[in-house]
Parts: C-alpha cells; structure tokens; sequence
C-alpha cells in the first residue's frame, strides 16, 4: 500500500500528462485560461480526474489552530482543569490571611490547613469556656 504522498505525486504525473498540444488554428487568448479549466476528452483524463477527486476526498483537511489554542478536546478538558484549580486557589488566598500571590500552591494548602487547625481549636476553647458556669 502506498502513502499519501507517494499517491500525491502520482496524481500529479497523471494530471500532468493530460495536456493537450496546442493546435495552430486556436486563438491566442483561447489557449491559455481557457485551456486550463477545459474538460477532459478521453476517458483515460476522466479516470484520472475522478481518482484525483477520490484522493482529495479521502485525504482530511486540517485546519491548524493558532499557537496556544488547543483543539484536541483532552487539551480542552486539561485546560478547563486547570483553570478551576487556579480560581479556587485564588479564593483560599482571599479567604486565609497572611497568604502571598507569590506562594507556591503546596504552601498555600499547607498555610489553609494549618488556619484550619487554629480555627478548629478557637472553636473548642469557645465551646468549653461556655460550658463553665
């Protein structure tokens, strides 16, 4: 079986040997555009043109993306991943005091535990300095 390419460049020698010579008795203008997008006249050009046709159908027309915009919808999803983890960082450093942008993500969650921690335990010194009577 041969590659893409290899039936590309065949396509091509066929298209190619389907010129016809100039006949003298054309006018000039005729024999350039006009000659170009004339139709074929036997069926060996018609066979030719079909399997090109057949060729270009089958090959798929990628349209590439602009650099930095994925289309795969893996990249998609990895994004769209992504940018729900940044948001809610970005909530936990509104929400823990003495937090930096500049903290790395493992320090942030290490700093909201350990916030965590301290309100947990205000919350059991309230609760028992209330049960005293």
């Amino acid at each position: 079986m041969s590659s893409g390419w290899e039936e590309s460049s065949l396509m091509s020698e066929n298209m190619s040997g389907m010129k016809r010579p100039r006949d003298s008795s054309e006018p000039a203008a005729q024999n350039g555009l006009a000659h170009q997008f004339s139709l074929p006249k036997t069926s060996s050009e018609m066979a030719a043109i079909e399997k090109f046709l057949q060729f270009q159908d089958a090959v798929p027309c990628k349209i590439r993306a602009k650099r930095g915009c994925a289309t795969h919808p893996r990249s998609i999803a990895e994004r769209v991943r992504r940018t729900r983890i940044s948001e809610r960082i970005r909530k936990l450093q509104e929400l823990v005091p003495n937090m930096d942008k500049q903290t790395n993500t493992a320090d942030m969650l290490d700093l909201a535990v350990d916030y965590i921690k301290e309100l947990q335990e205000q919350v059991k010194v309230r609760k028992s300095s209330s049960q005293l009577p």
